[in-house]
């Protein structure tokens, strides 16, 4: 029997997603404290939110706008298999994130890091089919094309000293 392609389940590779919203609150955490729950999101949330106010930086606010919805998704591992790499896939799954998630989060925020430069972590059985040792192995370019992927998809770059952080206002208010 043939199969209908559109409607068929494609496996193209790993997303990570994690939502943080004020809900955290009613379990006695503050937004700061839900993102300092986990070495994942330590440092993603100490660069987007304010200790004092535990809200969105406001510099970070003057520069997306505000949103309907403070809540913030954060992509924290996002891999294509190779045969799914540099066709738009990439960019098509994020904006079918961001519908999904359309009306459940105001923000979409990422640290963008080439996972093949992940070091002892990309070694085990999980990642055997992602390849990443036929990836660029200059860290720098590596880095730079993963930025450029995400601006072209709308992502916003936070000043970091240190690191590629990138947030989206997926519900702004106008």
């Amino acid at each position: 029997m043939p199969s209908d392609y559109e409607n068929d389940p494609i496996k193209a590779g790993k997303i990570k997603l994690h939502l943080y919203n004020y809900f955290f609150i009613d379990y006695g955490f503050g937004l700061y404290q839900a993102f300092d729950r986990l070495n994942e999101t330590m440092r993603i949330g100490s660069v987007l939110l304010d200790y004092d106010t535990e809200e969105l930086k406001e510099d970070i606010k003057e520069e997306i706008g505000d949103s309907f919805n403070n809540s913030i998704l954060v992509i924290h591992e996002f891999m294509l298999y190779p045969k799914f790499r540099s066709k738009g896939y990439g960019k098509e799954i994020l904006e079918n994130i961001e519908i999904f998630f359309s009306g459940k989060c105001g923000y979409i925020a990422l640290q963008s890091f080439p996972k093949q430069h992940d070091g002892p972590s990309i070694k085990g059985e999980e990642f055997k089919d992602f390849q990443f040792e036929k990836l660029n192995k200059n860290f720098k370019e590596s880095q730079k094309r993963l930025d450029l992927f995400y601006e072209n998809c709308g992502f916003n770059k936070i000043k970091s000293k240190t690191h590629s952080f990138y947030i989206k206002n997926v519900n702004p208010l106008y």
